[in-house]
């Protein structure tokens, strides 16, 4: 019985010794995840309110921005250390705001029945969104390194 309890006591502090361990040395890791989550939930979400980009209702748009600017404001409050990350955060920061605004400025050409502005507001989103294949390629590659 003795045995038994020194076993579940060593067991015990191994497990804590190595989630303390693996938690300290996996922060990269864990700012990764929480960059990765935040970015994919902003692209489902943009996604089921215009189903899949094909909505033409104005409002589903301006609700898609405003998931962009959450997505934008959420990213911005991570407490993230490592300078490379930031740097994504930025780029993807930046991604979601132009992303926002070209979207409304979009749907009030849309409303204007403005051809030109729609076009060019158009122009601007799919501008705004380039970036995007690029910076998750780059955070992927990154957080999968040692």
């Amino acid at each position: 019985m003795l045995c038994l309890r020194r076993s579940s006591i060593l067991l015990t502090l191994s497990a804590a010794t190595t989630f303390l361990l693996v938690g300290c040395g996996n922060s990269k890791v864990a700012q990764c995840n929480e960059i990765i989550k935040i970015a994919n939930q902003a692209v489902s979400e943009a996604k089921q309110l215009t189903n899949g980009g094909q909505t033409d209702d104005p409002q589903a748009m301006i609700e898609a921005a405003d998931a962009m600017d959450r997505a934008a404001q959420t990213m911005e409050e991570l407490d993230l250390r490592d300078s490379e990350l930031q740097d994504y955060r930025a780029g993807f920061i930046e991604m979601y705001a132009e992303t926002a605004k070209a979207t409304r400025d979009f749907v009030e050409a849309y409303k204007k029945k403005n051809r030109p502005g729609a076009e060019s507001a158009l122009g601007n989103l799919q501008q705004a969104t380039k970036p995007e294949p690029e910076l998750i390629q780059g955070i992927n590659t990154y957080c999968k390194e040692n």
